[in-house]
């Protein structure tokens, strides 16, 4: 039996208590209805056309598109980007338009909905929604799941090669100071967690707002800077591996697929707490393809899908039943059970405008 993530009760749902790690039919007509919500009584499955998926880099399998098309007859293709802000900023310029499934992190879906960008598609009222955890039907960005469903979960840490240095790397301050034997240090293209991460290494918490605070996190990363290797979010996983980076703030997942690579390769839980988020999977509200969106959201709510990118990926999902179909190694792998008594893994913070302000300008200072 795995053990059970932990979350934190914020208004209600992904978070309060412990989420057990893990990530039957159906469809929607191949015309769209009108109006905004689509109701399940409207839903009968699309069995051609096409439809893109925008995700992370490296985020959805390639052998589960292939199985999507061959299960429905819908092509399936799929773009990359590498933060929630490219994803965001991307969705602003077009009006929620040019991709009919995207995949923000929680407190982006937050923020889209709030843009008016996505569309309603009452998820637990689609034939699968009926597979969405109880723990995740009522999450603070998205109560009801009227506009998401739930994709993959997991933690933000970092990872570095044991057999470079022999000092025990346990914290954010270990790793924006760390031993010159690492060299130079790979950190993601994400200005949440990397500000994030500052804030919690200096004493301060996730949208912080004290001045204090705030310009310790500056002055960490401009001091941090002239060690960086990398800013970038893609390739995290192969760069640790082939040995150009020795130390690199990675997700759970990706660290766990980079130790069975390369056994000296660890993942950190540090002592001053790290980001437990959600991505999910949403409808722009200019989606051209929505009735082969919803298709694949009912798709990917079947256990048996959700598993299987569960599996490729190494993060747990929101889906009933896909626990029992986890690979056995997940189980016990030392990325994706966080330790006993570890209390860390929180889930991020939704933050005002004037606090992402704040993020904004130290993350342009130190990308600059």
């Amino acid at each position: 039996m795995i053990r059970k993530l932990r979350t934190v009760a914020l208004a209600g749902a992904l978070v309060g208590a412990l989420v057990s790690l893990t990530a039957c039919g159906g469809g929607v007509s191949d015309t769209a209805p009108e109006g905004g919500a689509t109701p399940a009584a409207d839903f009968t499955p699309a069995t051609s056309g096409e439809m893109t998926l925008y995700t992370w880099s490296d985020y959805y399998p390639e052998d589960l598109a292939k199985k999507f098309t061959e299960d429905t007859g819908i092509k399936l293709t799929v773009d990359y980007y590498d933060s929630n802000e490219t994803l965001e900023a991307k969705l602003r310029a077009s009006n929620g338009t040019g991709y009919d499934v995207v995949v923000p992190s929680d407190y982006m879906v937050q923020s889209l909905i709030a843009a008016g960008l996505l569309k309603e598609i009452d998820a637990a009222s689609l034939p699968n929604g009926k597979n969405i955890e109880e723990s995740f039907l009522n999450p603070y960005f998205d109560e009801g799941r009227k506009y998401s469903v739930p994709y993959l979960y997991g933690t933000t840490g970092y990872m570095y090669d044991t057999s470079k240095t022999s000092k025990e790397l346990t914290s954010w301050a270990d790793y924006f100071n760390a031993p010159a034997e690492l060299g130079k240090v790979g950190t993601m293209s994400d200005q949440t967690e990397v500000v994030g991460a500052a804030l919690r290494a200096v004493g301060g918490q996730t949208c912080d707002t004290d001045p204090t605070k705030l310009q310790a996190a500056q002055d960490l990363l401009k001091k941090f800077k002239p060690n960086v290797s990398t800013i970038n979010s893609d390739g995290i996983l192969d760069r640790m591996v082939a040995g150009e980076e020795s130390i690199a703030m990675m997700w759970n997942g990706a660290a766990m697929r980079a130790r069975e690579k390369k056994s000296t390769l660890k993942y950190v839980y540090p002592t001053e707490g790290m980001a437990l988020w959600q991505d999910n999977f949403v409808v722009p509200v200019g989606a051209k393809n929505v009735p082969q969106a919803l298709t694949f959201l009912n798709w990917m709510m079947d256990p048996a899908n959700s598993a299987a990118a569960a599996n490729f990926q190494r993060y747990g999902s929101g889906i009933t039943g896909s626990n029992d179909l986890l690979d056995a190694d997940m189980k016990a792998s030392p990325e994706i059970v966080i330790p006993d008594g570890y209390t860390g893994a929180q889930p991020v913070e939704p933050c005002t405008n004037e606090e992402l302000t704040n993020y904004t300008q130290i993350w342009e200072s130190f990308k600059g």
